[in-house]
């Protein structure tokens, strides 16, 4: 599954939710730099969901809290 990206004024929020064996649905998320290569992330959440749509909820809820805080 492709990577959703949310921009901030200062940083860039990266989503993955790909399907993890049996476990569900894993989701990550990394915060970088504006222009900033993808590479040299810091993933902030790295868990597991049982459905997808609820994991990309979830992500996302998360990467906008991160991106409000990085303000």
């Amino acid at each position: 599954m492709a990577d959703r990206i949310i921009s901030g004024r200062t940083h860039d929020a990266y989503m993955t939710v790909r399907d993890h064996i049996a476990d569900g649905w894993a989701a990550s998320v990394c915060t970088v730099p504006k222009d900033a290569p993808k590479g040299e992330e810091l993933i902030k959440l790295d868990t597991v969901f049982e459905r997808e749509d609820v994991a990309w909820k979830s992500v996302e809820r998360f990467a906008r809290a991160e991106l409000n805080n990085l303000k």
